[in-house]
């Protein structure tokens, strides 16, 4: 039986970044996924990153990776499950290093 199910996309009435990410329907814990079924391992080298006031995932993208579109990175790699939930300001998330990305 397979666990994610019911791949969906959002459909949005105006042009998002997050049009592309795709959400599942966890059989398990009965919750909608959003993002991929891998993850990137743990095992990838990585720095920490001490959040600031309204900063969102797609700014540290931008600070770290010179891309925003690289935030679904820092989401993953630190298991955020809702990339639309702001960090919360104060938290450490690990930022990845890209040369070195690795999948499960």
């Amino acid at each position: 039986m397979d666990i994610l199910k019911d791949k969906q996309y959002k459909q949005y009435n105006t042009l998002s970044r997050y049009a592309n990410d795709p959400f599942y329907y966890n059989t398990l814990d009965k919750k909608y996924q959003y993002g991929t079924t891998k993850h990137l391992s743990n095992t990838t080298e990585y720095s920490i990153h001490t959040v600031s006031p309204r900063e969102t995932y797609d700014s540290i993208a931008l600070r770290y990776y010179h891309n925003p579109t690289y935030f679904w990175i820092i989401c993953d790699f630190n298991r955020v499950l809702n990339p639309f939930e702001h960090p919360k300001a104060g938290s450490y998330l690990k930022i990845p290093n890209l040369s070195r990305l690795e999948f499960e």
